[in-house]
């Protein structure tokens, strides 16, 4: 062989060997679940699952804790490149879809099949919303289901008063008009804050996950928990659509599926954890305050009358609502005929 015939042959190949090699990616993937909890641990086994699928090819580097900041710091992060993905709760993908919010609309939704049922019908339209925004959808991930907790015993809404409590709303996004508007006081808060907050005196009732409570250490602070489900906290993986398309095409079907592996083996992971999670911290202190019918029916009252007409002005459209209010009556009617299976 000689050398002209040589040089040829390692002219052609460059371009070939640098197609298979140097496509490799690093996924820069931000959450607010702190190390040790089961979404971290979640996201540490995806960053394996793309790992293997990939040949190594494709690295998730995971920001956790909050260490980027709120959501809305990950969501802006990622509109300029600084970051690709994020495990995100409705509260941040709010800041891309608002209308996702009417997932998590106080007292609609009442129980996890409820929520899959609603979710599956409607995946197609919040999957294009995100698409026309510049995001794809990798799975939905949830975080549980709100409940009240507070410094001091509620049970009925005027007990919020009557306690003096000061209620915690997410900075930069809905609740604290309503809240204010139906009488009572609350306060704006980036997730970071929330800590220092409730210690300070600052806020004194979160309406947050038991996970989450027992997770960051919140419920000393707010030893008392109200026997209500407030609503679900549904969230989701997402990535840029840019930096998705710089992963190869063939591949791509394979993460997205390993994602919703994940995200079924961490659902079932969190209703257990959440009824375990009740549990200690009633061993350590906290409260379980039983709610009366009548109650329940003032919440309802409450969120129906001062909640719902803020949400539906400023987020989810009217026809949604009335789509999703649709979907569970024919749903529950499904459930209660006796000829369902």
């Amino acid at each position: 062989m000689n050398n002209v015939t040589l040089k040829r042959i390692i002219l052609i190949s460059i371009p070939f060997l640098f197609a298979v090699t140097a496509w490799s990616q690093t996924v820069k993937l931000g959450t607010l679940a702190p190390e040790g909890s089961p979404w971290h641990d979640t996201m540490l086994g995806l960053r394996e699952d793309w790992q293997e699928a990939s040949g190594g090819k494709v690295n998730i580097k995971l920001y956790a804790g909050g260490i980027l900041g709120d959501e809305s710091d990950m969501v802006r992060k990622m509109r300029i490149g600084q970051l690709h993905a994020a495990a995100l709760t409705a509260e941040g993908l709010m800041y891309i879809i608002p209308e996702f919010d009417v997932l998590r609309m106080p007292m609609l939704i009442q129980n996890d099949a409820e929520l899959n049922y609603v979710r599956n019908e409607l995946t197609d339209y919040f999957e294009e919303l995100l698409d026309k925004r510049g995001y794809v959808l990798l799975t939905w991930s949830d975080a549980g289901w709100a409940y009240l907790f507070t410094n001091a015993p509620v049970i009925y809404p005027e007990d919020l008063n009557k306690q003096n409590q000061i209620i915690f709303n997410w900075a930069g996004g809905s609740g604290k008009r309503a809240w204010m508007q139906a009488g009572y006081n609350s306060v704006e808060i980036s997730a970071p804050d929330i800590f220092m907050s409730l210690q300070t005196g600052l806020i004194t009732t979160v309406t947050t996950t038991p996970i989450v409570a027992l997770s960051y250490q919140w419920f000393p602070m707010v030893p008392y928990i109200t026997d209500m489900k407030a609503g679900p906290l549904p969230g989701a993986i997402i990535i840029s659509k840019k930096k998705w398309q710089k992963l190869p095409e063939q591949l791509r079907s394979q993460l997205i599926s390993t994602s919703k592996a994940r995200a079924k083996s961490l659902a079932k992971e969190v209703t257990k954890l959440e009824v375990e999670a009740i549990k200690v911290m009633q061993e350590n202190g906290l409260k379980l305050l039983s709610l009366t019918d009548d109650a329940r029916e003032q919440w309802q009252a409450l969120v129906q009358k001062h909640m719902y007409p803020e949400i539906l002005e400023s987020e989810v459209p009217e026809e949604l609502y009335l789509q999703v209010v649709k979907i569970l009556a024919d749903y529950r009617s499904r459930q209660s005929s006796p000829d369902s299976p």
